[in-house]
């Protein structure tokens, strides 16, 4: 499965890069630097579960927080209001996932859920996308691993402390109706990669090449590997997934990172690494619209 979907649901939604930390002394992440004539704008890619070795964050990281007048994310994972979207991920009675997926994945799923203690009615109430979230939730809970210890809900938490204001790229509600809008198809697709990932134990393998290519801040090792279950799927749900999980929301981020820039002032954008990586990712786009970005 692709750890790039795990959001903070944000990325309570999926999608996304996640990856486990090494220690601050020796890890140097994904950071970027943006400047225009009047402001600098920091990129963190994000990792939205870790440990508690990913504390302190790397010099980089602190410095750029610190430099910031005002922090950008997803979507504020600790306003609690906003997580009330997700009630559209889950179905309403008596429709449930068996009537959504076809009947070798559902028993692939019996056996899967049996491994976690989680009842099967209450994963029959969740939307394909909603479920692999979860999968993968508990998946990387059995490796050490917690959303909680997430840098997204890191530097909210501290922004918050701080009383440095918070503003929101999407919210968890855009990021809910998004998912309605992908295609049957690839909701099923995306499930059925979360499924065989766990049943093939090559979440734990990801995790470990992620963990390293964090470490070294290297951008391209980290999009290879995100992007490898993608290459796997049916092209028509692939298609689906990478427009509506990546393309179409970096374009809407990359326009509001430009209204930042237009402004003066610090500010620092965190987001999953999966959205700062690639062709289609927020560096690309921002050095296609002549802004000088410059990796840390």
């Amino acid at each position: 499965m692709s750890l790039r979907r795990i959001l903070p649901w944000s990325g309570l939604l999926l999608c996304l890069v996640s990856v486990c930390a090494a220690a601050a002394d020796t890890a140097r992440g994904l950071l970027w630097e943006v400047r225009s004539d009047r402001a600098t704008v920091y990129l963190v890619g994000t990792i939205h579960v870790g440990n508690a070795s990913l504390y302190p964050l790397p010099p980089a990281i602190e410095d750029a927080y610190r430099a910031a007048s005002v922090l950008a994310l997803e979507a504020d994972v600790t306003n609690q209001e906003s997580l009330a979207a997700a009630a559209s991920s889950v179905y309403r009675p008596p429709d449930s996932l068996e009537r959504h997926v076809p009947p070798a994945l559902f028993r692939d799923l019996v056996d899967v859920l049996r491994t976690y203690g989680l009842p099967m009615e209450v994963a029959k109430a969740m939307k394909p996308p909603m479920l692999s979230m979860a999968l993968t939730m508990f998946e990387v809970s059995r490796i050490g691993m917690d959303a909680r210890l997430g840098i997204d809900l890191h530097l909210a938490q501290r922004a918050r402390q701080d009383g440095k204001p918070i503003v929101e790229l999407e919210s968890v509600a855009m990021q809910m109706e998004m998912l309605e809008r992908m295609s049957p198809e690839a909701q099923v697709a995306m499930l059925e990669a979360t499924v065989a990932g766990i049943r093939s134990g090559s979440l734990p393998r990801d995790m470990a090449a992620l963990v390293e290519a964090w470490k070294r801040g290297d951008a391209d090792a980290v999009d290879a590997i995100a992007m490898a279950d993608l290459r796997k799927m049916p092209p028509a749900a692939a298609e689906s997934l990478q427009k509506n999980l990546y393309d179409d929301r970096n374009l809407g981020m990359t326009e509001k990172i430009v209204a930042m820039l237009n402004r003066a002032g610090v500010a620092l954008v965190a987001v999953g690494a999966g959205h700062m990586t690639g062709p289609t990712g927020l560096v690309a786009a921002l050095q296609s619209r002549g802004f000088t970005v410059r990796q840390h």
